[in-house]
């Protein structure tokens, strides 16, 4: 059994169909490449950030606007950076270490679970293990998995600061789609479930999943930290030790059978050419590296690869060797002294590994050890130097029951510790998720990560890794940070309490100071005639000659300025938008490169010295269109309540003074534009009834403003305009 090897975007999305929500869970985030690369996929962004910035963020709050995008990341580890207003949830409450991906289409949604953190590293140069998946929402077995997935991003916000919007509405996307699904056969084949530490812990999941009467006969663990986890370092005693024991004892063994125990771990200081030294090593047993070149899979150039073998024994004429699988070989002795003369081969010293010495001893002691070591440093096709550390999790279970070999697998998040696998979270243990699964026969850690090179307790050197510096955290102190763009605020909400150190702080925004004080607020602080610019997502707070970044979130995106540093459209610019005769783009330059000016000369080169009723059923018309084109709830919300909606053009129209509008056609404007919204053929879909209550609630308030505004008297014209927008015909 091998492994698919793909990046994981390439997984994530379908060509055949839009995104339409997305929710992502990531202990360390970077979120310059989470937008420039991964959200830019995901949304099918044409616009180049670096290239042209200002359109590429344009599009990206577009595209947002239509498409619910959430993110869960642990506050403590978490990098500054961020441009985009998607959702951005901290969780400080728990180490917060789950990798989970769920992106929604309009058929069908596709998971990834795994070990692979939001950063460049995590999503192509570590190595890395994720399980993928198709789930169509047709498939009673695969809505099973999409409602523990809803479940659990529901657990993570009851950690965070604060619900945010788009968690919702990407939820309430996945909810239509699902809602009618019934329960799956029970004879129906359910080959992976989806567990976290929320429900229990991850020991205890693997061993609900193993038989009651099944015999254990080996142990595989493959993780990058087996001493601490990432931040909080385990105990010795308790640590790896309660872990490995824990393992090794989810079922019973006979006698005198104990169960074998195979580690996976990094080995860091992995060589990738010879030490300078002025005399050839002798040929002498132990372990080697052999760099050579092996034919490419296309047929092309050889290409370069380190090879790692075990030297057992010498002969005359012959070296007797094993392979990195353990397979063993003899090899030409001429062939193994002229490679060590070409300096291609070279005694390797022994590799260092972070592990507890003195645990894995003891383990030594009752229980076969395999060790597995997987080099850092490796090569590239054309011979270039690549650092792949190892930081992928598995753990094995392979048991046998009634005559049958089944290996039990876990994938996920959890390293090899107490606080994630022993603990579930409401017992302080963190927040870890994977995905469980079965496979017949016997399936080991080489089976999958063919780069493994086999290795013994002797002859490694075993280190501890030296225990991170607890960092201070004065962000902490705030909880929320809220812009409300319709009315140009930014709150900050404070914690009530935080990490002790705060006196002085200064907020500011891209460099501009916007609140200042000493010890933390009792009371929200309001920041007034605040704008969303395109360079930062962000607030900076310093204190103690210190910066900590904090994430700035939208109360409601649909409010949004349609293209950033453009203000408030006016009605006339609302008309000519929405009748698809100028767009917002070109405003936006007009203004940046004319001022006001440039706006008004375009304007009026368009509606003259007014407009008239061609040019308002025109935009009633556009924005008919738009809105029967809307196929999210998200998108169609902008569309009825957004900055170019149709509420807003309608108070735009209501503001205009009566010497320049008469009240009268004010109501018949309204009437028309009431009248098409109520034709408006909603688009096909799960999350139509939805849109369709939107749209009502809508119309009922247009209706209720066009009932104070209806004019006077009762003349026959008069009640033929009345009869036909409401849907009689004209007197007879």
């Amino acid at each position: 059994m091998r492994l698919e090897t793909r990046r994981l975007l390439e997984q994530l999305i379908t060509p055949r169909q839009a995104c339409i929500g997305a929710v992502f869970c990531s202990y360390t985030f970077d979120p310059a490449y989470f937008e420039e690369q991964v959200l830019r996929t995901l949304l099918a962004l044409s616009s180049d950030p670096d290239e042209d910035g200002t359109r590429y963020h344009a599009e990206a709050r577009a595209a947002l606007r239509d498409t619910p995008v959430a993110c869960f990341v642990d506050a403590s580890v978490r990098q500054g950076g961020r441009r985009l207003p998607y959702d951005l949830h901290l969780v400080r409450k728990r180490t917060f270490h789950p990798k989970v991906t769920l992106v929604l289409y309009e058929t069908e949604a596709r998971v990834a679970v795994g070990s692979g953190n939001l950063t460049r590293p995590g999503h192509e140069r570590n190595v890395e293990l994720f399980f993928t998946r198709v789930l169509r929402y047709d498939d009673p077995v695969a809505v099973v998995m999409l409602r523990q997935l809803d479940a659990f991003f529901g657990a993570c916000l009851s950690l965070a600061a604060s619900d945010g919007t788009q968690l919702q509405a990407a939820r309430q996307a996945l909810a239509a789609r699902i809602a009618g699904s019934p329960e799956p056969a029970a004879s129906a084949p359910r080959d992976a479930s989806f567990i976290s530490t929320f429900e229990s812990s991850a020991l205890r999941s693997l061993a609900e999943a193993l038989p009651a009467q099944a015999t254990l006969r080996r142990v595989g663990v493959l993780s990058p930290f087996f001493e601490r986890d990432d931040l909080a370092i385990a105990d010795e005693r308790e640590g790896l030790t309660s872990v490995l024991s824990e393992l090794l004892a989810l079922r019973r063994h006979p006698p005198g059978e104990a169960p074998a125990l195979e580690l996976g771990v990094p080995w860091e200081d992995a060589p990738l050419a010879p030490p300078a030294a002025a005399v050839l090593p002798a040929l002498a047993p132990g372990l080697w590296a052999w760099r050579r070149a092996r034919e490419s899979l296309g047929g092309d150039e050889p290409v370069a690869q380190v090879a790692y073998i075990r030297v057992e024994k010498i002969t005359g004429k012959q070296v007797f060797a094993v392979d990195a699988g353990e397979r063993s070989q003899r090899l030409d002795r001429a062939e193994f002294e002229a490679a060590l003369a070409d300096h291609q081969l070279w005694p390797v010293a022994p590799p260092k590994v972070h592990a507890p010495a003195r645990i894995l001893q003891r383990v030594a002691k009752e229980h076969q050890l395999q060790l597995w070591l997987q080099p850092t440093a490796t090569l590239a096709g054309d011979g270039r130097p690549l650092l792949r550390p190892l930081h992928a999790k598995l753990f094995l279970i392979t048991v046998e029951h009634r005559g049958q070999t089944s290996t039990y697998a876990l994938v996920g998040s959890a390293n090899a510790s107490r606080a994630a696998l022993e603990r579930p979270v409401a017992e302080g243990g963190n927040v870890e998720a994977g995905v469980l699964m079965r496979f017949d026969g016997e399936v080991r850690l080489r089976d999958l990560l063919q780069s493994l090179v086999a290795s013994s307790l002797g002859d490694v050197q075993l280190e501890e890794r030296p225990a991170p510096e607890s960092e201070l955290d004065l962000s902490a102190w705030i909880e929320d940070a809220v812009h409300d763009a319709e009315a140009r605020t930014l709150t900050i909400v404070w914690a009530s309490a935080g990490p002790k150190g705060l006196s002085a702080w200064q907020l500011s925004y891209l460099g501009r100071a916007v609140a200042s004080g000493a010890g933390p607020a009792t009371e929200p602080t309001l920041v007034t005639d605040f704008d969303l610019e395109p360079a930062s997502a962000e607030l900076a707070l310093l204190a103690s000659d210190r910066c900590w970044m904090i994430p700035i979130r939208v109360a409601d995106l649909a409010q949004l300025p349609i293209q950033a540093g453009l203000p408030a459209p006016d009605l006339r610019a609302l008309l000519a938008m929405l009748g698809r005769r100028v767009g917002s783009e070109r405003l936006a330059t007009l203004w940046q490169q004319r001022g006001p000016s440039g706006v008004a000369a375009i304007l009026e080169s368009l509606f003259g010295d007014g407009f008239g009723p061609h040019d308002v059923f025109k935009a009633w018309w556009g924005l008919r269109q738009e809105i029967e084109d809307s196929t999210t709830v998200a998108s169609l919300r902008h569309r009825l309540v957004g900055p170019t909606g149709a509420r807003t053009v309608w108070k735009r129209l209501c503001e205009v003074p009566e010497t320049e509008l008469a009240r009268d056609e004010v109501w018949l404007y309204g009437s028309e534009l009431v009248r098409e919204l109520r034709q408006a053929n909603l688009a096909d879909g799960p999350d139509r009834p939805a849109r369709a209550e939107l749209l009502a609630a809508l119309v009922t308030e247009l209706c209720a403003d066009l009932a104070q505004r209806e004019p006077p008297g009762d003349a026959a014209w008069l009640d033929d305009v009345r009869a036909f927008y409401r849907g009689r015909g004209p007197r007879s």
